[in-house]
């Protein structure tokens, strides 16, 4: 079966390491990287994909500012105060786990690391992605206010109108999540509006709730 992505996926697959004893992202390596079928992108996702680069450029250096200078208040930070609760809590678990560390090794630590991540997103992009798909002008409102009527937020129904619009006159494919938001009994419920029921859903394929 063709797959149709969610961000997390994609971040996901761009944040693996062997070093990094994490299941989830290891799922989401293994998937893309054995590839069967066509791999759909939507608009609305890659333009995601660029925003979380620059996000965790910001998260890397918010976290090496106050390495380098202890005093360095993160509360203070225009950077760091735009990130949300989840990056935020990402640079204090860097600042913790690297502040006793040579401020130079530290540095080129977290460089290589986001060259690395950087180069498997253009990686993925260029030669695994089949089709994009949903210009994010063409998300359909009406569908969107459904979708966002069921608890999603602004992000996960664009990501889901894009993916249900994209699913129209193809054969069925699979929407591939790593987000508990997306989670099977909600997207059952979801399937099951009366506005929606002529709509052909992808099946969803999500990590975080397979074995």
């Amino acid at each position: 079966m063709d797959s149709f992505f969610d961000t997390c996926v994609i971040i996901h697959y761009s944040s693996f390491s062997k070093l990094v004893d994490n299941l989830l992202i290891k799922k989401c390596y293994d998937y893309i990287s054995n590839k069967t079928g066509k791999f759909l992108l939507g608009y609305y996702i890659e333009e995601e994909i660029k925003t979380r680069i620059k996000k965790r450029s910001i998260v890397f250096q918010e976290a090496l500012n106050k390495i380098i200078n202890d005093s360095y208040k993160f509360e203070v930070s225009k950077y760091f105060n735009d990130l949300n609760e989840r990056d935020k809590i990402s640079v204090k678990k860097l600042y913790e786990a690297y502040k006793n560390n040579d401020t130079i090794k530290v540095k080129k630590i977290f460089t290589q690391d986001q060259i690395v991540f950087e180069m498997r997103i253009e990686r993925f992009l260029k030669f695994f992605v089949d089709e994009r798909v949903i210009k994010i002008e063409e998300i359909k409102t009406e569908l969107l206010s459904v979708v966002k009527g069921y608890g999603y937020s602004h992000a996960d129904s664009q990501v889901l109108t894009s993916a249900i619009q994209a699913q129209e006159g193809r054969k069925t494919f699979y929407l591939v999540a790593a987000d508990k938001h997306f989670d099977p009994n909600g997207y059952e419920f979801l399937k099951e509006d009366p506005k929606l029921n002529k709509i052909t859903f992808p099946e969803l394929k999500n990590f975080i709730f397979e074995n």
